[in-house]
C-alpha cells in the first residue's frame, strides 16, 4: 500500500512539474491536468489553452494562399440595457462629462460598466440576451455565408465590463466575391434571432458596430495579437474584483448573479432547482473561441486543419518520446502523413464555386 501510495504521489508530482497546479485523478488512477481555462485557477492551463487558440488563429491567416483571400475584422456588442458609467480607459483620454454629472478619470476604472441607475436596469435582459448570444450568432454566420459562400471565421467571445458579451470575428473570404468592410458589417448588425426559451422574443446586435479590412502581409500579425489579448480578459475571473472597488461593483455583479440564478436557461428549466452552469456564468452558454470547422465541402478557418485535438496528439507524442528517450529506448522513425498542397487544394475549391483564376 506504501509503495502505491508513493507512486501515486509522484505521478501527481510530474503532473504539477508540468505546470498545472490542480491536476485530476482519473477512474483510472491516472493524473492529468485540470484543464481549468480561468487564470486565476491554473494559470499554466489557462496559458496553454490561449496559445493553442492563438496558433489556430494564426494557421487561418498565414498557413495557405492568403493572396487570394481577403481578411476582416468584425466586432460585434449587445444592445444596451441601461445606461452606465462613462470612464476612459486611458491616462489623459476624455470621454465628456458622465451620466452621473462627473467626468470621469481613468482613475474611476472601476465604475466602468456600472449602471447609473441599478433600480432602473433590465438585469433580466442582459442575462438572457447573453443565453441567446450563440443562437444570434448562429443566424448571423448563416446570413453572411448565404451571400459569401466562401467565408470562414475566427471568433472570441469577450466580456464587456458591464457584464455582457462581444463579439471579436476575424473573417475570411475569398477575394473573387469578398465585399467592401462596411457591406459584411451591415450585413451582420442586422441579423436577428428567435429566443429558443423566451417564445417570440427576437435578439439582435447593439448598434455599435465596425469592421475593417486588413492584409496577411500587414496588420496580420497585429490582428491576432489583439485577438490573443483579448483571450487573456476572457480567460480571467469575470466575477472577480479588487478588494478597493467601488461598493457598486459589487451590487451590479450580485444583480446580475441574481437576474442569473432567476433566468430559465431552457424551456423546461426550473431555475430554483437547476444546476447548469448557465446561472453562474452571467446566462452565458457560448464557447470563449471557436472556429469555423471543416467539412467534407469546406476548409474551415484552418487551413493545415489544425486543432486542439491535433495539438494534444503531438504534445503527448513529444511527450511519449522524451519518456523513451530518458529510458533508452530506440525512437521509431518518424513517417509523415501525406499532406496536400495546400493553395493547390484551396485554388480547386475556389474554382469549383465560380472563380477564374487571373
Amino acid at each position: 500500500m506504501r509503495a502505491t501510495t508513493e507512486e501515486d504521489a509522484t505521478a501527481r508530482a510530474a503532473v504539477v512539474a508540468r505546470g498545472c497546479s490542480s491536476p485530476i485523478r482519473t477512474a483510472t488512477g491516472v493524473w492529468v491536468r485540470c484543464g481549468s481555462r480561468i487564470k486565476s485557477k491554473c494559470e499554466s492551463c489557462a496559458e496553454l489553452y490561449r496559445g493553442d487558440w492563438a496558433a489556430i488563429a494564426r494557421s487561418g491567416v498565414f498557413d495557405g494562399p492568403v493572396a487570394e483571400f481577403r481578411f476582416y475584422l468584425l466586432t460585434l456588442t449587445a444592445p444596451s440595457f441601461g445606461r452606465v458609467h462613462r470612464v476612459p480607459r486611458d491616462a489623459g483620454q476624455r470621454v465628456g462629462v458622465c451620466g452621473c454629472g462627473v467626468e470621469h478619470s481613468a482613475t474611476d476604472a472601476g465604475l466602468r460598466g456600472v449602471p447609473l441607475d441599478g433600480g432602473a436596469y433590465d438585469y433580466a435582459g442582459q442575462v438572457a440576451w447573453n443565453r441567446d448570444a450563440g443562437v444570434l450568432w448562429d443566424r448571423t454566420r448563416r446570413r453572411m455565408r448565404d451571400r459569401w459562400d466562401s467565408l470562414e471565421y475566427f471568433i472570441v467571445r469577450e466580456w464587456q465590463d458591464r457584464g455582457v458579451l462581444h463579439v471579436h470575428a476575424i473573417i475570411r473570404v475569398a477575394r473573387f466575391e469578398a465585399p467592401p468592410a462596411d457591406v459584411l458589417r451591415d450585413a451582420a448588425r442586422t441579423a436577428t434571432a428567435v429566443s429558443r426559451v423566451d417564445a417570440g422574443v427576437v435578439v439582435e446586435w447593439g448598434t455599435q458596430a465596425r469592421c475593417d479590412a486588413f492584409r496577411a502581409d500587414g496588420d496580420g500579425a497585429k490582428t491576432i495579437w489583439y485577438l490573443s489579448k483579448a483571450l487573456n480578459y476572457v480567460l480571467k475571473d469575470v466575477a472577480m474584483a479588487s478588494d478597493d472597488a467601488p461598493v457598486d461593483v459589487w451590487r451590479h455583479q450580485v444583480a446580475l448573479g441574481d437576474a442569473a440564478r432567476q433566468m430559465r436557461c431552457s424551456r423546461d428549466c426550473e431555475p430554483q432547482d437547476c444546476v447548469n452552469l448557465v446561472h453562474k456564468r452571467f446566462g452565458s452558454r457560448s464557447q470563449v473561441v471557436s472556429a469555423s470547422r471543416r467539412t467534407k465541402n469546406r476548409t474551415g478557418w484552418s487551413f493545415p486543419g489544425l486543432t486542439r485535438t491535433v495539438q494534444r496528439r503531438l504534445r503527448r507524442e513529444w511527450w511519449e518520446s522524451r519518456l523513451r528517450d530518458e529510458a533508452g529506448e530506440p525512437v521509431p522513425p518518424v513517417v509523415p502523413a501525406p499532406l496536400e498542397d495546400l493553395a493547390a487544394r484551396s485554388r480547386r475549391e475556389l474554382i469549383a464555386r465560380g472563380w477564374s483564376a487571373p
